[in-house]
């Protein structure tokens, strides 16, 4: 959720809860005092008090479950995994990291109720106290939104949440002890926890950008526990490591971005709508849509890999036996009946590589001159493998489809061109498989299911792009999971 989306909630649930407010004064003067003659009195105080309590519970209830649609019955018990992960996701910008983003806005989201608790009584002003009632409010929601599907019971989110209720309650304690001038040597013992999340966040980004190379997303987060899981391996494993070539891809700036936009556009016969632009502050991508409001493109900063939607309209798939050259066809429907379709969004099978290459050249698309083709199921696929030219190297693919006006749409143009910058050694293939018997793998299964049989089936040396642009070496494990292909990713830099 970017940050956009969560002023416009955070607008809604105040809202909300002033109109809960008047609900409740009406409750008061109207049917409580007028009606019903009551003669306890609330004061200015305790209303503004009450006030604000219920705004707040609104906003923490709107955040926790409304916000929220159904998701996979699942428990994270692994205490600063999400830590890890945003780690892993470290960018140059800290803003643009969502999931530490989203760690601090759950310290954020009960630092109030730390605050408004000793607010209440005298009683919740021991720091225990505040801070029990604070863990037992966050088992619940954690609970409540694991048994009606609204979110994953996680640890961190406990963990985050009574941080939060420690550092609002320690902000009350700060201003209470200046108001009344009393205690004051404890000022210090309560800044700590403001020391510690501050010092975190800052020895986060130091840290990130003094090494050298970025982090890799598909690094582990925590140790899966492989104690009772059977594993194979049917492949010979080598125990020499060597030393793989490190490259860089060009960060791309936002009017980069719109540069390759509005070439593309005007390739296809339009331009950018200047009011339409999303440069999306999450820091993945740029969104650009056309001025005819059909086509969008989706441009990633890190590398230029980008998403064309042309806007044709997908339909029928046909071979190239057809007739192509007129705006009428015939088909055949389902009971062998002929009957004549508009051409409109048919795609072709079995075009030629020349016939595609030009069509994506008349759209502006380069295509390398080594590139293999193929075609499957309807879409063109032009794939690089490590293409060297010079000092550089393109890898990836252009996928396309072709239809029987000669237009092209669902364009993913995942070429990009990488800069040899050095060498350095890498880890052994059963250095890598050792890192697998330990559980230090990311393992992909929505489910979380506890994996009991592992196969290593292959191994290969492959590259992907860190955080920083830099395309690094990893070894790919193709494994069968508890009877499912996939594959397992470790990092192959020391």
């Amino acid at each position: 959720m970017g940050v956009s989306s969560i002023f416009s909630y955070l607008k809604e649930f105040v809202l909300l809860g002033i109109f809960i407010i008047i609900l409740f004064l009406i409750g008061y003067f109207v049917i409580y005092k007028k009606v019903m003659k009551g003669t306890k009195t609330i004061d200015n105080k305790k209303m503004i008090l009450y006030g604000i309590t219920i705004v707040y519970l609104v906003i923490v209830f709107g955040a926790t479950f409304l916000t929220r649609g159904n998701a996979y019955k699942e428990i994270n018990l692994h205490l600063f995994s999400s830590y890890r992960e945003a780690w892993n996701n470290m960018t140059d910008v800290l803003s643009s990291n969502i999931i530490l983003r989203n760690s601090i806005l759950n310290i954020l989201l009960f630092i109030p109720f730390g605050f408004l608790l000793p607010i209440y009584s005298d009683k919740l002003k021991k720091f225990y106290k505040v801070v029990a009632i604070g863990l037992a409010v966050t088992l619940i929601i954690e609970i409540v939104q694991y048994i009606t599907n609204m979110g994953i019971f996680e640890i961190d989110d406990v963990f985050n949440n009574t941080l939060g209720v420690l550092i609002g309650y320690c902000t009350f304690m700060i201003f209470n002890n200046i108001i009344k001038k009393e205690n004051r040597k404890y000022i210090f013992a309560y800044v700590l926890p403001f020391v510690f999340v501050i010092g975190t966040l800052i020895s986060f980004n130091v840290i990130y950008q003094k090494q050298e190379l970025g982090n890799l997303p598909l690094d582990y987060t925590y140790k899966i526990n492989l104690k009772d899981a059977k594993i194979e391996c049917n492949v010979e494993l080598s125990k020499e490591s060597s030393s793989q070539n490190i490259y860089h891809t060009k960060i791309l700036t936002k009017e980069e971005t719109r540069d390759i936009a509005q070439k593309l556009f005007e390739k296809n016969g339009t331009s950018i709508n200047l009011n339409m632009v999303d440069l999306n502050e999450e820091g993945d991508n740029a969104i650009y849509y056309s001025k005819d409001h059909k086509q969008n493109i989706w441009i990633d900063y890190k590398g230029g890999k980008y998403r064309y939607n042309t806007g044709s309209k997908s339909g029928l798939m046909i071979g190239l036996s057809k007739n192509q050259n007129n705006e009428k066809i015939e088909a055949s429907t389902q009971n062998g009946i002929a009957q004549e379709i508009d051409t409109t969004g048919i795609k072709i099978q079995g075009a030629s590589r020349e016939e595609i290459e030009e069509v994506l050249e008349n759209s502006g698309i380069e295509v390398p001159d080594n590139a293999e083709f193929e075609e499957k199921s309807g879409t063109y696929i032009f794939t690089a493998d490590m293409i060297t030219n010079g000092n550089t190297v393109i890898d990836g693919d252009i996928r396309c489809s072709y239809y029987i006006d000669r237009t092209i749409d669902d364009i993913s143009n995942n070429l990009t061109t990488y800069e040899r910058v050095k060498e350095k050694e890498i880890i052994s293939e059963e250095e890598a498989y050792k890192q697998i018997l330990e559980g230090k793998f990311k393992y992909f299964s929505l489910k979380l299911e506890k994996i009991k049989n592992l196969v290593i089936e292959n191994v290969k040396l492959d590259y992907v792009i860190d955080t920083k642009g830099y395309y690094v070496p990893v070894y790919v494990f193709e494994s069968n999971i508890n009877n499912k292909d996939g594959e397992i990713i470790i990092k192959a830099l020391n």
